[in-house]
């Protein structure tokens, strides 16, 4: 574990392209492995976090995100604002019968 009063930088979008495999915490809890991070535009941007627990598909914006701790491969969430939440998609995975 880090040193909570330690600094943290700010995010950086380079640095959220490598998050594949990251643990993501957020107030309400763990949430899941970062799964992708898909990009667009030109030059290529990242969009969203899409991550999973096993049973879910969330699509994270990436302005929840507060901090990236690469040496304890986690990604860090603010708390979601209100007018976002009936934005954010939750999907079941689709189990294999």
């Amino acid at each position: 574990m880090s040193d909570p009063d330690a600094p943290r930088e700010p995010p950086g979008e380079a640095r959220l392209g490598h998050t594949v495999g990251y643990r993501v915490e957020a107030p309400e809890g763990y949430l899941g492995l970062v799964q992708r991070v898909p990009h667009a535009g030109r030059p290529p941007r990242p969009l969203v976090l899409v991550v999973s627990d096993g049973e879910t598909v969330r699509l994270v914006s990436l302005r929840r995100v507060t901090a990236v701790l690469p040496h304890e491969r986690r990604v860090v969430l603010g708390p979601e604002p209100i007018a976002a939440a009936s934005r954010n998609r939750v999907v079941p995975l689709l189990q294999a019968a």
